[in-house]
This record gives C-alpha cells, structure tokens and sequence, in this order.
C-alpha cells in the first residue's frame, strides 16, 4: 500500500510539471516553420521595446486569449517631425491664401475705379454714330432704322455695363470676406491645433500581437497592430496587420529602436499614410 501510494503521489507531480499555463504554452511556440526560434526568444530581447506584458484573458466567446505587448520606446512624440513639416506647409499656405485674397480685391477695386472703359467706349461710339446721321440734311426711313439700330446697341452695352459693375462690386466684397477668413486661419494657434490634431503626441504606443490556445493546446496567432492612447487616455488603432503570423516573424528579426524606422523596415509603407499628411 505505501508504494502504491508513492507511485500515485509521484505521478501527480509529474503531471504537474508537464501543465503550462496559456502564457507558457505561447511562448513555448515556435515562430518559424523550421522550429528554430520560440516566441519567447523572438520576442523578448527587442530594441523597439522599452517594457514588454504578457497576459492571459478570455474573450467574448469563452476561448483563451494570450496577449503580448511591446511598450514602444519612442512612442510618445514620434511625429514631431511630420507636424512641424505640416504645420510650415500650412502656414505657408495661409500666407499665400492672404496674399491672394489681397490681389483679387485690388483687382475688383481697379476694375471699378475703371468703370470697364471698353464697354462704355461701345457706347460712346453708338452714340457718336447716332450724331453723325442725326445732322444729315434729310432724314429718311433707312438713317431712321439705323439710329433705331444704335439706340437699342447702347441699350444693350449699357445692360451689360451694369451687370459688370453689379459683378465688380460683388467681387469686391467677396474678395474682402476671403481676407477676413484667411486671415482668421493664418492665426498661428490655430494652425498649430490643426497640426496637433493630424500629428498628435500620445501618452504612449505599443505592439500588440494576440494568439488563441484552442480545444487542443495548441496556439494559433489570430491578431497583431501598432496602438496608441491618445492626450484623454483612449486607445486607438494606428495600423492592424492583415497577415499577424507574417509580421510576428518580422518583429522577431527586426532591430530598429525608433517606430517610424521600425515601420518602415518592416515594409509598412502605408504607415505614414495612416498617421495623417
């Protein structure tokens, strides 16, 4: 009986020692097909990482869900860069906005301390031709309709002087409501919020990836993105992996430290995309 008891006892230990946890059972995995490099190996020594989280949790679905979490060294203000480049780019823009919007009022102005001499050098001439027939000694049916003729021309070019004077002064004023607006978005405060809000500073940014221990054991990644908490402490999602598996290998191998370079060693070229312009 006491052996027998011995044996019970050492097989409880035993199969003790052979249970892992979620955790375990991920990092135990292999990232590669030849079986040379383990999760665990791959992905705790990297120079993108200031602070690495593992963690196990069930999702909505009841199935075990193991998370690892890269804490990004740089992942504060990694976009200074793009936002000073942005914010010159826009208040450059502003400035020619208003440069602008101060040539087409001088234009309107112009046009009408002009008074569109064409149009009233048109009428002059009618009316010129008009006099030349009216001190004709006699006046028959023929002079009579040609000065009908002339009278309705200035009529016309007189319609028409109108309409461009009605318009110049519409140009003006719109001319004079574009300054005003432009120079309202040439305000330096505002244009640095805008540049804020496109290229922000957060409180931090991480690498995420996620796998499922299914019915069997066995891991299968099923997740992987850059994140960030924004100035109010909300996640959001900077870039999701389309292929995980595929870029689990590629973080494993890759030895950037600053995340733009990461991103773009790793091929994720439409990165800066999604960060803003």
């Amino acid at each position: 009986m006491k052996n027998l008891s011995f044996v019970v006892a050492c097989s409880a230990i035993a199969l003790s020692a052979c249970s892992k946890s979620p955790v375990d059972i991920v990092k135990s995995s292999y990232i590669d097909g030849a079986r040379t490099t383990t999760v665990a190996n791959g992905l705790s020594k990297r120079p993108l990482c200031k602070s690495i989280h593992w963690d196990s949790f069930k999702d909505e679905k009841g199935r075990v869900v193991v998370q690892y979490k890269c804490t990004i060294i740089d992942g504060e203000d990694f976009q200074k860069e793009m936002r000073e480049d942005y914010l010159q780019r826009i208040t450059k823009a502003a400035e020619q906005s208003v440069i602008s919007a101060v040539e087409d009022r001088e234009s309107a102005a112009k046009r009408i301390e002009e008074d569109f001499p064409y149009e009233r050098n048109l009428i002059e001439r009618a009316q010129r031709a008009i006099e030349r027939i009216q001190v004709l000694p006699e006046q028959r049916s023929l002079q009579r309709d040609q000065i009908m003729g002339l009278r309705f021309e200035i009529e016309e070019y007189e319609r028409g002087l109108e309409r461009s004077r009605r318009e110049a002064k519409r140009g003006l004023q719109s001319a004079e409501d574009d300054i005003l607006t432009t120079q309202k978005r040439n305000d330096p405060e505002l244009l640095r919020k805008d540049a804020m809000a496109r290229h922000p500073v957060y409180q931090g940014t991480s690498e995420i990836f996620q796998w499922i221990v299914n019915a069997d054991g066995q891991p299968v990644i099923t997740y992987g993105e850059i994140q960030a908490k924004d100035a109010k402490g909300r996640e959001q999602t900077l870039m999701k992996y389309n292929q995980p598996h595929r870029m689990l290998s590629l973080a494993s191998q890759a030895q950037e430290s600053r995340i733009l370079d990461y991103m773009q060693g790793i091929g994720m070229a439409s990165f800066v995309g999604v960060l803003g312009r």
